[in-house]
């Protein structure tokens, strides 16, 4: 591992970050029409889906820089790349809090969902709980993430 390739995925990590951020507070202000319009419920559906692929775009970076290379991708890595990314390493530290981990799992299968309903096949309540769940979720999230950054930090001043 580059020392400027660690301060890069750093880097990256931050902008996916602010990104999700932006989703996570959209969510919120749309969940209050999910019971009003089916082109809420589309969007926040969307929505919930885009969060999940940012979060899994930052664990593929991170497996790619750290790691060496991604999990093959036959199925279910989507979920070994969220187990394994809740596991320390002899490379690296652990980036997700177990609990962080089980919580982004039911992301994974309403991703999983999206991708196989019609849109009109989508109801609110299911989506309404995951935006609420999200609320708790992000802010675990964030503070995994931020402590993986100080981890690339303090490897990359090592390694000067």
């Amino acid at each position: 591992m580059q020392v400027a390739d660690l301060l890069e995925l750093r880097d990256d990590l931050s902008r996916e970050c602010s990104g999700l951020h932006k989703l996570v507070t959209g969510l919120r202000k749309l969940s209050q029409r999910l019971d009003h319009s089916a082109d809420a419920v589309e969007a926040a559906a969307l929505r919930l889906h885009s969060f999940y692929i940012g979060v899994e775009r930052m664990l593929l970076l991170i497996s790619r820089v750290v790691n060496g290379g991604t999990p093959s991708q036959w199925e279910g890595w989507h979920r070994r790349l969220l187990e394994h990314m809740a596991m320390a390493t002899d490379i690296r530290q652990a980036v997700l809090n177990e609990s962080t981990q089980q919580e982004l799992q039911q992301h994974l299968r309403f991703r999983h969902l999206v991708l196989n309903l019609y849109a009109d096949e989508l109801r609110p309540k299911p989506i309404q709980r995951l935006i609420e769940q999200l609320q708790h979720t992000w802010p675990k999230l964030q503070a995994d993430i931020t402590g993986f950054q100080r981890w690339l930090r303090s490897i990359a001043s090592e390694s000067i």
